[in-house]
């Protein structure tokens, strides 16, 4: 029997091009939001994307309740999980299929959830979104354009194949968060969003 050191990641050993350091597919994602703290009827899956609301003191004092951006109308993919983090889902938002216009969106996918057949067997989710929109000041810009922004899927560079397998391993890692990965994923550039909760505001 060969000798085989139980201690050592699988993922050092591999001999393989580092993924590229832009934003990659994924722009913004959040990780493990509460399905009870979506306002489902009025169609708002509210976060605050780190790093858009400045920097020091005047940042940690803001009223954090002001500035909260939608990423309802958010393309990509997404996870389920039970009370237990436990995925139990997985499934996309806006693939173009015959007699569709452009896709469902996120929070349309997961509102169908909460009311589907397994509606009581997820209680958490994270999303992975692949549009990309213009950085704002999220103190200063009025509400419609934080509930509304204007979201754009951004061409990619010549090394797309590169940038694609980074990117859905990175969404597998994040989102699955299988315990043999010795590393997070590779997420470049993407934002990372905390959700906005109103308890807890």
């Amino acid at each position: 029997m060969s000798d085989v050191d139980l201690n050592s990641s699988e993922d050092s050993g591999l001999d393989r091009e580092a993924p590229p350091k832009e934003a990659g597919f994924i722009k913004f994602y959040g990780l493990y939001w509460r399905k009870s703290a979506v306002v489902w009827p009025d169609k708002k899956l509210l976060g605050q994307p780190q790093g858009w609301m400045g920097k020091g003191k005047i940042a940690k004092n803001f009223d954090r309740s002001t500035v909260q951006m939608n990423f309802w109308s958010q393309k990509g993919v997404y996870v389920l999980y039970d009370d237990n983090l436990h995925p139990v889902y997985a499934g996309q938002a806006g693939l173009t299929r015959k007699n569709t216009d452009g896709g469902q969106c996120v929070g349309d996918r997961l509102y169908a959830h909460s009311r589907g057949v397994y509606r009581n067997g997820w209680s958490l989710f994270s999303w992975f979104g692949f549009l990309s929109t213009q950085k704002i000041n999220l103190k200063k810009e009025d509400h419609d354009k934080r509930m509304e922004p204007s979201w754009e899927f951004s061409a990619q560079s010549d090394s797309e194949l590169n940038q694609l397998l980074a990117s859905f391993e990175a969404i597998l890692i994040e989102g699955f968060a299988p315990r043999f990965n010795a590393r997070g994923g590779d997420l470049g550039k993407a934002v990372l969003v905390d959700q906005y909760e109103e308890s807890a505001a």
